[in-house]
């Protein structure tokens, strides 16, 4: 049952107990000040055991439950439909509105919305035979002349049980629609979620053993060098999945001074001391000053780079910076991987930013920032 169907039928069971109780109590009380019955004591006593026991109804019901409640309810009810004879008026006529008949009509009426169909489909015949009986009790040579009275209670019952089914269906309706909706969007974060990992692991392929290879291939290493070795291992744990990172926080100074050590390239590091950051962050920092350092080794010209590292409010910023042979950036193709997606997506993926900044024979500055969300150390 979702959650629209499940509000119903929690506001039409509290609002067909109590409005029946509310509707009953007016009905059989003005009876008692405004009318004249065969026998006034039993009436006041059948009236306000009926209300007593309709305060219980509501409170079982709407507490409780069960169905225990419900066959009591049918018999009490039945049992003041049959006692027309001494709680009716003495001048009522067959075509007359007694209180036993308003309360009979808003009993049946209710139930179509609390008691279900089955219940419903035997609360229906069995009290209006009843209102039936009691009313031949009390007119017995006019009884028949109220039969189509007794119809139309069967009627509205009728009705409101029809009606209250097509209420209840059009609740379940919007729990299906609801999770319809739900089911696309867990399954559009799930789609959101595969490309992002596949992202990431194209990234790190990239990063990695292909900027590796590529600084290989190129003639970068041109003797064995022991850094290739311990790269090209890490390398590999990145590729296997074995350095996931993990949450917390870490110092972004000392992981970019490990990942400069890994390079071909003299860098100069102008960074505080320590820098804590989260661990997210950090991780991509360091992949994206990796890739803008590769890009030096491989494009450049120049055997040095700086890197800078920085707080801006509540960003920390990181720039790799050369002073090589530059470049054309508007020239560059939006299908470069290395440049918009291993440096630039991962930036954004991580809810920061990254800019390229360089022209022919003025070097390039390579900015990366990611928000922090918190404030800067004074």
């Amino acid at each position: 049952m979702g959650s629209a169907e499940r509000g119903l039928v929690h506001l039409g069971l509290h609002y067909a107990v109590w409005v029946r109780a509310v509707v009953v109590a007016m009905a059989s009380l003005a009876s008692l000040v405004m009318e004249t019955e065969l026998s006034p004591g039993l009436a006041v006593f059948i009236v306000l055991a009926l209300n007593a026991w309709n305060v219980t109804y509501a409170i079982c019901m709407t507490r409780v439950g069960g169905r225990w409640p419900v066959v009591v309810d049918v018999l009490v009810v039945c049992a003041i439909c049959i006692t027309q004879a001494w709680t009716t008026p003495v001048d009522s006529g067959p075509e007359g509105t007694t209180w036993v008949r308003v309360s009979a009509a808003v009993i049946l009426v209710a139930y179509a919305w609390h008691i279900g169909v089955r219940a419903l489909a035997a609360a229906i015949p069995l009290i209006t035979a009843a209102h039936l009986v009691g009313t031949a009790l009390a007119m017995p040579d006019h009884w028949l002349t109220a039969a189509p009275i007794h119809l139309w209670m069967l009627m509205e019952a009728t009705l409101s049980g029809w009606l209250y089914l097509l209420v209840r269906r059009s609740a379940q309706t919007a729990d299906q629609h609801v999770a319809r909706g739900e089911r696309l969007r867990r399954q559009a974060a799930v789609a959101e979620a595969r490309r992002t990992d596949e992202s990431e692991h194209l990234a790190a392929l990239h990063d990695t053993a292909s900027a590796t290879l590529l600084m290989v291939g190129a003639g970068v290493v041109n003797e064995k060098q022991a850094w290739l070795a311990e790269q090209s291992s890490r390398d590999l744990e990145v590729i296997r999945g074995r350095s996931v990172v993990s949450g917390g926080d870490v110092d972004l100074v000392g992981m970019l001074r490990d990942t400069v050590a890994r390079t071909p390239l003299t860098v100069h590091v102008t960074a505080p001391g320590e820098l804590v950051v989260p661990t997210v962050e950090a991780a991509a920092l360091c992949h994206g000053t990796r890739e803008a350092l590769t890009n030096v080794v491989r494009h450049a010209g120049t055997d040095s780079a700086e890197v800078i590292v920085s707080r801006d409010g509540d960003d920390v910023v990181v720039e790799v910076v050369d002073e090589g042979l530059g470049f054309d950036p508007d020239r560059i193709s939006c299908h470069r991987y290395g440049v918009t997606r291993s440096l630039v997506e991962r930036m954004r993926r991580t809810g920061g930013s990254a800019e390229v900044t360089s022209s022919p024979g003025c070097g390039t500055r390579v900015r990366m920032t990611c928000p922090l969300g918190v404030p800067e150390d004074l």
